[in-house]
């Protein structure tokens, strides 16, 4: 029965109580009272925020228990196992399905013993319920980021715009400028009743090339002249979730021209 532990710090400035010397000591002094033949231990120093299949100490645990290496884990805290309560829930499930034992000291888990499925079906509630509140937390933020006119996500910037030193959203003095012109050009072919939409599209870009204008050192390509004639945030309001509010940002375009081309898009 091959038996390894597995310690772990973010950072190797830990309280005494989560460095790791004092986990790799409760580990070895827990395998000697109960006489578990201790293989290693793996010790991680990345941090927990890393993807689970990124971290170095994982990766060997799961080759070990593919490969049947590996029979029992030892571990401190179920928190080692992961970048948080439920993450570390979720790796000791995976080592129950492939009948590895994992024994979380702190805890009082011990995957062979029955009552053991009682404590970590409370911890999962605990968790899921943790996360739940956070996700809850997030969407409370980005609704109030909406009602205050700014982006409530992150991705990239409406083309037109760019991001200061200070990380504030101004336009881009270049860009916004061919966005004004398409909105000319645009609002000019409609009137043009001899021209579909795709002849009054391929027009467009056709000007686009001749005065050398990209987008993002690209030449445009149909489907940007479509995405920058239907953003409302050009003309001073941002859309989300089917709602709508006033935008924070400077405008390119005016609320009437907007309007009058979206007639003909």
């Amino acid at each position: 029965m091959n038996t390894y532990g597995l310690v772990r710090v973010s950072t190797l400035k830990q309280k005494d109580n989560t460095s790791l010397e004092f986990q790799t000591k409760r580990i070895k002094d827990y395998c000697e009272m109960f006489d578990l033949p201790l293989t290693g231990i793996i010790t991680e120093t990345e941090s927990g925020g890393r993807d689970l299949s990124e971290r170095s100490g994982l990766k060997e645990l799961q080759s070990l228990i593919k490969t049947k290496s590996c029979s029992t884990i030892v571990v401190n805290k179920v928190d080692r196992l992961g970048r948080s309560l439920l993450q570390g829930l979720m790796f000791l499930k995976y080592c129950e399905e492939n009948d590895v034992r994992v024994i979380c000291i702190e805890n009082g888990i011990d995957t062979l013993q029955p009552q053991s499925k009682l404590i970590t079906n409370i911890l999962f509630s605990i968790a899921e319920n943790e996360k739940d509140q956070i996700k809850q937390r997030l969407s409370d933020g980005r609704e109030k980021t909406f009602e205050d006119g700014k982006k409530p996500f992150g991705g990239h910037l409406s083309f037109g715009y760019r991001k200061n030193n200070q990380g504030e959203i101004v336009l881009d003095k270049f860009d916004s400028n061919i966005v004004k012109f398409i909105y000319r050009k645009w609002n000019e072919l409609s009137k043009k009743p001899n021209l579909t939409k795709t002849k009054r599209t391929q027009k467009i870009l056709k000007l686009l090339r001749k005065k050398n204008f990209k987008f993002h050192k690209n030449n445009f390509r149909t489907h940007n002249i479509k995405d920058i004639l239907t953003n409302s945030m050009y003309c001073g309001e941002l859309k989300w979730k089917g709602q709508t509010t006033k935008s924070s940002y400077p405008t390119i375009v005016s609320k009437r021209l907007f309007n009058v081309v979206q007639s003909y898009v």
